[in-house]
């Protein structure tokens, strides 16, 4: 079951029986939850939130105990951590509950959500049996667009496709292991929306909010490397340490860097389209437009090199004498050279 055949069925009123959430996005979890306490009108007694691990007698009361004046009760389970290192302390527990799952009371609901990911291990297969496993995805661009048009004009604001595209392409959400999560676009979207006075929301409302909420200091540090400019590359280097910057976050947006300009410039060499790159790349449009300038900065054999030099660097990092910071300012000395 995907999120929005769960969804339409929680909001009819026919969801029954238990629900293990497999989810991505704890944005779309939080917006099931929010639904789930709508369908609820004696909270008091029939919303029952459950954090962490607990006894299972308190588990087993909240779904053995019957509605009180309403049809069902709903019981959320949140904060569990069922990654396969981590289920099995939760056996005294999940044990007895499967073995309640045959017989699960009609009236109850009960919504597992274990934070990331759970392990299809044992649990996970008898809920799929005789529950249901609810499976929530990353969007995809098509699914992204039509999220982030939803939230605009449920703010009566109306914005154009391309701009739309636009905030895709600057989050990066569908890069390949992407940290952005929809709450990231969330709240900027609404900050777009809440500082643009007119209905129609232009270019430079987005490009405004933007540039205030991303980080354009890592950009400006890809775009220096990139530019071989070692001066303003050491500069911004600096200036994010000296702001309390992950260096080893920003060691890996180097390496997504260069990975992507290694990419390009070997399809390119190759005569591929931009489709095709966009595609093998795990790009958007924005992101080849610069990336096909910037290869013309290097040969592939010296990306090579810079890609060599990155994975020594990610050797060494277990080194007593390893320091990020001047391992850094080395990097871009060397690929400035």
């Amino acid at each position: 079951m995907k999120y929005v055949e769960f969804f339409k069925t929680l909001a009819a009123g026919k969801a029954s029986g238990i629900y293990l959430f497999d989810s991505e996005e704890e944005y779309l979890n939080t917006s099931l939850i929010e639904e789930a306490e709508k369908q609820i009108n004696i909270k008091d007694f029939n919303l029952i939130k459950i954090k962490e691990d607990v006894g299972f007698e308190t588990i087993k009361n909240s779904y053995e105990t019957y509605p009180v004046m309403e049809d069902k009760k709903i019981i959320i389970w949140t904060n569990v951590d069922f990654s396969r290192e981590k289920i099995k302390s939760y056996d005294h527990i999940l044990e007895p509950l499967t073995k309640d799952m045959e017989n699960f009371p009609a009236y109850a609901i009960f919504m597992i959500f274990p934070n990331g990911k759970a392990f299809k291990g044992k649990f996970y297969k008898n809920v799929k049996k005789y529950g249901n496993i609810v499976e929530i995805d990353r969007l995809n661009n098509k699914e992204l667009k039509s999220f982030i048009g939803k939230i605009f004009i449920k703010n009566n604001k109306k914005i154009s496709n391309a701009n739309i595209d636009k905030i895709i392409e600057r989050f990066s959400y569908l890069t390949y292991n992407s940290q952005i999560h929809l709450f990231d676009i969330v709240n900027t979207v609404e900050k777009i929306i809440s500082n643009s006075p007119d209905q129609i929301i232009d270019e430079k409302d987005i490009d405004d909010q933007l540039d205030q909420v991303l980080n354009l200091n890592i950009f400006n540090l890809t775009d220096a490397i990139s530019q071989k400019n070692m001066k303003d590359g050491v500069k911004t280097l600096l200036h994010m340490e000296k702001s309390g910057e992950d260096l080893f976050m920003v060691y890996h947006m180097i390496i997504r860097q260069i990975r992507i300009l290694t990419c390009v410039k070997t399809l390119l060499d190759n005569f591929y389209n931009d489709s095709f790159i966009m595609k093998t790349a795990k790009i958007g449009s924005y992101e080849l437009r610069k990336s096909k300038n910037f290869v013309k900065n290097f040969t592939i054999d010296e990306l090579f090199e810079i890609n060599d030099r990155l994975l020594d660097m990610e050797i060494r990092q277990k080194s007593q004498d390893f320091d990020m910071r001047d391992e850094l300012i080395k990097l871009i000395a060397f690929i400035g050279k």
